[in-house]
């Protein structure tokens, strides 16, 4: 550095200079300021009124902000909080400090998310000796030609006897719409105290609304495993024969007329339909064939619930 500095001294250009002495400009042109070398240190916190902050009294209000439990920020968002609504004097790199120190980053959701919750499918084909003992579940979109949308079915199906439960039809399913359909019919059939419903990662069926009324009930929820519809086998059959019996063979121009239409091929499916998975008979049949065999009153109440809609379905058509 020192013989191009005589260099230069003597009137030669500095960048050509520089160029011989395989020298960048940065290093020629640098001066020392005298201080240390790296980042500032953080400024004081202050708080609205320019008063010094402790990091404790920050940690409460994060805490507090978190205490909403639709807040789900990072870092970034609540140094923007702190800065905005708080009116705090606070460097973005303190805030991340601060919440990586307490525990108050996005980590903290893991321990309590839904997933780690989640009650997994073990088996690929349910194991299932009785009716009425486990449940599929799920929705499938059906195009409505007359209003240039698509509505919605919620099937809950008896794996065992392949009966279609019960049904809700809308445009939009919420978690309070499947709650509503299983209150209804664990009231309407009189089912056993416990039984095992499956169904997909549907944000209704995830809901910790649904998981905790199911629960509160003695129900196990089982979630399939993503991208795995083979889990779910009997509801997709089901469905296929929805899309082969309804939505390949029908246009329908109102929400009305599809109901009506749904409520028709229910009962046919369930009275009359031949059905190879249960011996080539209607899901009613065969239910009607295993209730001659059940001694257990309890048990015998949603046999007797099929019965007495099988028997208004009858007198009606």
């Amino acid at each position: 550095m020192e013989v191009a500095q005589d260099f230069i001294e003597k009137g030669n250009p500095v960048r050509r200079v520089l160029r011989y002495c395989s020298l960048s400009k940065s290093s020629y042109y640098y001066k020392s300021r005298g201080t240390k070398a790296g980042r500032k240190p953080y400024a004081l916190m202050l708080d609205n009124e320019g008063r010094p902050l402790s990091e404790p009294k920050v940690v409460k209000q994060i805490e507090k902000l978190f205490s909403n439990p639709f807040v789900d920020y990072g870092s970034y968002k609540t140094y923007i909080y702190l800065r905005d609504e708080l009116k705090y004097t606070i460097s973005k790199h303190k805030v991340y400090n601060i919440m990586r120190g307490n525990g108050l980053t996005r980590k903290r959701y893991q321990e309590s998310s839904k997933k780690s919750r989640k009650n997994w499918v073990k088996d690929l084909i349910p194991q299932v000796n009785c009716a009425f003992n486990f449940f599929e579940f799920d929705i499938k979109f059906v195009w409505i030609e007359g209003l240039r949308r698509n509505i919605q079915v919620l099937t809950v199906l008896d794996v065992y006897s392949r009966y279609n439960m019960g049904q809700f039809i809308g445009f939009n399913i919420s978690s309070k719409n499947v709650k509503t359909l299983f209150d209804q019919i664990i009231t309407k059939y009189g089912l056993p105290e416990k039984f095992t419903v499956r169904c997909d990662n549907g944000s209704q069926f995830i809901a910790n609304e649904v998981q905790f009324f199911l629960s509160r009930k003695g129900v196990t929820q089982e979630f399939t495993k993503p991208n795995t519809p083979q889990q779910n086998a009997h509801i997709e059959s089901y469905h296929s024969i929805m899309e082969r019996a309804i939505c390949q063979r029908f246009s329908f121009d109102s929400k009305t007329e599809f109901i009506d239409t749904m409520d028709e091929f229910r009962k046919f499916y369930n009275f009359d339909r031949i059905h190879s998975g249960v011996s080539f008979t209607s899901p009613y049949k065969y239910l009607m064939t295993l209730m001659k065999n059940i001694e257990n009153k309890e048990y015998q109440k949603p046999f007797s619930f099929v019965k007495s809609n099988y028997n208004q379905f009858k007198k009606v058509s």
